[in-house]
């Protein structure tokens, strides 16, 4: 009897041994498992933005391969040599009307070279300087530029208003709808015929005048650039001081 007391009270004591021994190893466990899943974490989380920086370069690759593929497009529509350009700067203000690109006379840049993207038209150099230029936006009020309608041949020209909105001035008896697309038509000596430029989205016609006015989008936003290509054609006449 006194044996079973004496096993019972050492089982109590190994009990109450181990418990103190216990509960701070498992506590340790824990914090080491704690830790252990914290650097794992951390890992996962640098692997997870290295392959979104991957997706997000290859994406990148693949916009500039497409846009690559349509510049071919362009040098192959026209005999002028293409250079791509990088934009530095813009004009203050409201309302974008001039960028500054990181090339100039250095690189063959001149006055009138007609600037454009892959999207469509986005005007003329202003002026030159060794290494850089000034691009004058089809936004600038003081701006206008000769179009032609792809699907009727009707003759425009495209100006943009003192508070941004581009507009067509137009012969009121012109055959213009909204949704015709306009292009460069040529004419000015400074533009190949034939670089898009914008669609038409609202008409007022008005037949007791001798022109009627409308509302155009440009294809390319000019809020949205990056990068520019200048054409270096030299402009071969010139019928106004400002196309």
């Amino acid at each position: 009897m006194q044996l079973t007391q004496i096993k019972q009270k050492q089982n109590i004591a190994d009990f109450f041994l181990s418990s103190v021994f216990y509960l701070p190893q498992s506590m340790l466990s824990y914090a080491l498992h704690v830790s252990s899943l914290s650097k794992e974490n951390t890992l996962l989380k640098k692997e997870n933005a290295k392959l979104k920086l991957e997706i997000d370069l290859t994406k990148e690759y693949v916009i500039e391969n497409e846009r690559l593929k349509r510049l071919l497009h362009f040098e192959n529509q026209w005999d002028y040599p293409i250079f791509l350009t990088q934009i530095i700067g813009h004009n203050p203000g409201i309302y974008m009307t001039t960028v500054v690109v990181n090339n100039g006379e250095m690189d063959s840049i001149s006055y009138g070279m007609p600037v454009f993207t892959t999207e469509g038209l986005v005007g003329k150099v202003s002026k030159v300087f060794p290494t850089h230029s000034m691009v004058q936006l089809l936004s600038d009020p003081n701006s206008r530029t000769s179009v032609i309608s792809q699907r009727s041949r009707a003759l425009g020209v495209v100006f943009s208003r003192e508070n941004g909105k581009m507009q067509i001035q137009v012969s009121s008896y012109a055959d213009l709808i909204p949704g015709d697309t306009l292009v460069t038509s040529g004419l000015g000596g400074i533009y190949p015929k034939g670089i898009p430029v914008g669609v038409v989205s609202e008409l007022n016609k008005n037949n007791s005048e001798v022109l009627s006015y409308g509302t155009i989008k440009l294809l390319q936003h000019i809020e949205s650039l990056e990068e520019v290509f200048i054409i270096r054609k030299n402009m071969d006449w010139i019928i106004w001081s400002e196309e």
